[in-house]
């Protein structure tokens, strides 16, 4: 009988002592785990935006509710970037937009697959992830704000190496390799910021299917010539054609309703000799042909927002007739009185004070002292 209570302890402390084992051996496990994945601790997440992760994981799982991913200034450190730990990461389906410099500088990141709730793609967004070679990007995606999403990743340099253009979801990222004479393929519907600036393309026709020409798009191209846009393009992005020195003809969309800043730099537009604004652009910049004014003419349709713009700020142009030709410049001629100035002269026949610099160009004048008898061409239109 005692022997049969001894064996029944021993077995009773043998099976606790394996319950415990076993319990402790599940807890390491578990523990190893913790530390090679994300916590949901790791994440700091505002309004659905993940503003940055703090963690140390190299597989991050992104929680389900995030809308965007980074999101903040280009040279920001915030979403996931500067992280050379993570290897791996999983994006929900909640996502919709990988915002600036998300992923900027993930040196371990070798692959990632975009899930097909993104539209946006925003710059820097996996920029110097040296170590990407394997990006998918699905249909979903019809925003890819610049090249520079992806600058710096083998995945890009393996895509350039295949052809000079590369075109993702009918948007054309890089052209950093084209040369000379190009022709962007009908299809395109948007050249991403900066896809096109560096290379040495003399000239480029547009497709019909484009609708935006991004910021920079052609950018430090020193030798390009010739742009023919066709008639579908609304935007061009600011700096669109910085530092195409060489540039002589522009051609413009008539869906086009405004123009930017896009020579960004003094005498961009040296070059070219005349431009004929659209009658359908009501806004330019204010700066965007001052620089050119004493080289260049821009054709103006007559009692456009164009022809209120040259008038405005001075610069050289010509008119277009409602019958589609350039009028020949007319004036008229007053005579200088006592006590007259360019500004009232320019405040009672021209409407407005401020036109007389156009009297100064209309007569070559090099000093704004008038005197009495002086005759002076005044502008009619």
């Amino acid at each position: 009988m005692n022997n049969k209570v001894l064996l029944s302890g021993f077995i009773t402390i043998l099976i606790i002592s394996l319950i415990g084992f076993g319990s402790s051996k599940d807890v390491k496990a578990k523990d190893i785990k913790a530390e090679g994945t994300s916590k949901s601790s790791d994440f700091v997440i505002e309004d659905g935006v993940l503003k940055k992760y703090k963690g140390s994981a190299k597989e991050v799982i992104i929680p389900d509710g995030v809308i965007e991913i980074g999101g903040g200034e280009a040279a920001a450190n915030n979403g996931l970037n500067y992280n050379d730990t993570i290897t791996s990461v999983v994006i929900p389906d909640t996502v919709t937009k990988i915002g600036v410099n998300a992923f900027y500088m993930c040196t371990s990141l070798t692959k990632i697959d975009i899930p097909d709730s993104v539209t946006t793609i925003a710059t820097m967004a996996f920029g110097s992830c040296r170590n990407l070679s394997e990006i998918t990007i699905p249909k979903s995606v019809t925003t890819i704000d610049s090249k520079m999403a992806f600058f710096n990743t083998p995945w890009l340099e393996a895509k350039e190496a295949e052809s000079d253009i590369v075109i993702v979801n009918n948007i054309l990222i890089s052209g950093y390799n084209a040369k000379g004479e190009v022709i962007v393929p009908e299809g395109v519907t948007k050249l991403a910021g900066s896809s096109m600036s560096f290379s040495t393309i003399t000239k480029v026709t547009l497709p019909e299917s484009l609708i935006e020409v991004g910021k920079g798009a052609f950018a430090g191209c020193g030798k390009l010539k010739e742009v023919y846009i066709k008639d579908n393009v609304e935007i061009i992005g600011d700096g669109a054609f910085e530092r195409c020195k060489s540039l002589e003809v522009l051609r413009l969309s008539n869906k086009l309703t405004e123009i930017g800043d896009i020579f960004s730099y003094a005498n961009g537009c040296k070059n070219l000799k005349e431009l004929e604004i659209p009658v359908s652009v009501k806004k330019i910049h204010e700066n965007t042909f001052i620089s050119c004014a004493k080289t260049f003419t821009i054709l103006v349709h007559e009692n456009s927002a164009a022809h209120k713009y040259a008038k405005e700020n001075n610069v050289r142009y010509k008119v277009i007739g409602a019958d589609g030709k350039i009028q020949t410049p007319t004036y008229k001629v007053v005579k200088v009185k006592k006590g007259d100035t360019l500004w009232k002269i320019s405040s009672k026949h021209l409407g407005k004070g401020n036109r007389f610099k156009e009297i100064i160009k209309l007569n070559n004048l090099k000093k704004t002292t008038l005197y009495v008898g002086q005759k002076l061409k005044l502008p009619t239109k």
